[in-house]
């Protein structure tokens, strides 16, 4: 793929790439990869898959490294990896979402060891009625500098997560109802920046997985979401509608916020189109409302507050914050301080400087003249953090148009185009174009 930009390149050109894309506006990427994948019709108890993935661009400097780099066995319906996989977390639609709050795809992914039930396990004594998947990692980001400890800069953190989630309705039913939870921690240090209290790694790991406090303190910067959401199977189109409502460190459990959190509908085309239709037709359809503008935590009863304001995707103790390789582990709405207008207040404590927003995001996929059209839209209200608060409410229009046209040859190949903007006040305004070469498959 080829890119250039007025300025640095437009926000749904880099977002939810797993940090693939340069920020700096013009660039050439290379992105190949090798994948050995489960054979879904394969009764086989034991089954194995692994994958790899090298990224080169080249802007205004090289850049190579390996996004995917992974191995993995599956024991039935268990499976056990270890290595580096793109992954996101929470209920949402992952095709066209803004990108779920706790972890969106937005960032590299980052070596981990993880066991889990990928896909939604029927539980035979309730008939199939409820069915459940679930995951527990912990994964290794590298060295912090540290805002808040004994020490400047610890040489090692890590990243912990675990979700469960469970369906209610097997397939035969046209309603079916999601709930769950997602919990990630990033910590580490613990010996170093508090020695007093003398917490060795395994001791600093059972706090932090546990929620256990430590003189009121929780051990490690915690951020999760509860999730519910509920679909519609239509004899044409299928709905989905979902909530991700935010929990911060200590409010897990005790006490939450009612008001931040990600409100979405999905709806997708079930009925396929003539074979050979070229005319234009809508296939899928998607709006999102998010909010982070509220940040404290109240006893939903009392409506005490409590722990005072969170500060979300920041951290008191660690300066990168919820990030990893400089980019945003949680949603790309809570930008790194680097990527946004170089006029707006910003504090070295802080790996995002506008964490406090509302967003309008949608996005449409749709055929016309055997062309695939895709598009994404999103206007936010911003008003920096707590800590770096903006002196007005800074709005931002970004925009995505996408085209795909498959090619007759290498059986498999398709050639694509991309116009993106930024306009507004939180970003440079910038407006930019991609074209490239997509392949999957086997080249034969």
């Amino acid at each position: 793929m080829a890119a250039g930009a007025t300025a640095q390149t437009p926000f749904w050109q880099h977002a939810n790439q797993n940090g693939s894309i340069p920020l700096n506006g013009n660039f050439g990427i290379v992105d190949a990869g090798i994948y050995k994948v489960y054979n879904p019709h394969n009764p086989r108890t034991f089954q194995w898959s692994a994958g790899v993935q090298g990224i080169a661009s080249y802007g205004r400097s090289a850049n190579v490294f390996l996004s995917d780099l992974y191995a993995a066995v599956k024991i039935g319906k268990v499976e056990i990896l270890a290595g580096q996989k793109r992954m996101t977390a929470g209920l949402t639609d992952t095709t066209l979402s803004s990108g779920s709050l706790a972890m969106a795809g937005n960032a590299r992914p980052y070596p981990r060891i993880q066991i889990s039930i990928p896909e939604y396990l029927p539980l035979y004594f309730t008939n199939n009625f409820v069915s459940v998947k679930f995951s527990y990692s912990d994964g290794y980001l590298g060295a912090s500098t540290i805002n808040y400890g004994s020490v400047p800069r610890v040489p090692d953190t890590y990243l912990h997560q675990k979700q469960l989630y469970l369906r209610l309705g097997n397939r035969s039913h046209r309603y079916r109802v999601h709930l769950g939870a997602n919990h990630q921690a990033i910590w580490g240090g613990e010996n170093e920046t508090i020695p007093l209290y003398r917490l060795d790694m395994l001791k600093a790991y059972w706090y932090m997985i546990s929620g256990k406090t430590l003189d009121y303190k929780k051990i490690g910067n915690h951020f999760g979401t509860f999730d519910i959401g509920g679909e519609w199977h239509g004899r044409d189109w299928n709905f989905f509608f979902y909530r991700q409502n935010i929990y911060e460190t200590g409010s897990l459990f005790r006490v939450t916020n009612f008001e931040d959190g990600l409100n979405g509908l999905s709806v997708k085309r079930t009925k396929p189109l003539p074979k050979g239709s070229s005319y234009f037709a809508f296939h899928s359809f998607l709006l999102e409302v998010i909010g982070t503008h509220n940040q404290i935590n109240r006893y939903p009863i009392s409506e005490l507050a409590l722990f005072e304001r969170a500060n979300y995707f920041n951290s008191y103790v660690y300066q990168r914050g919820w990030s990893y390789y400089g980019s945003g582990i949680g949603t790309p709405l809570a930008p790194a301080s680097a990527t946004t207008d170089s006029n707006l207040p910003r504090n070295n404590s802080e790996f995002t400087n506008n964490n406090r927003f509302w967003a309008f995001h949608t996005g449409v996929t749709a055929t016309w003249l055997n062309l695939k059209l895709s598009f994404r839209g999103t206007y936010t209200r911003n008003s920096g953090s707590f800590l770096t608060p903006f002196d007005d409410v800074r709005q931002q229009i970004s925009l995505w148009l996408g085209v795909e046209k498959n090619l007759n040859i290498l059986k498999g190949c398709s050639a694509y185009s991309a116009l993106s903007s930024d306009i507004g006040k939180l970003y440079p305004n910038s407006y930019g174009l991609a074209v490239g070469l997509r392949k999957t498959g086997f080249l034969d």
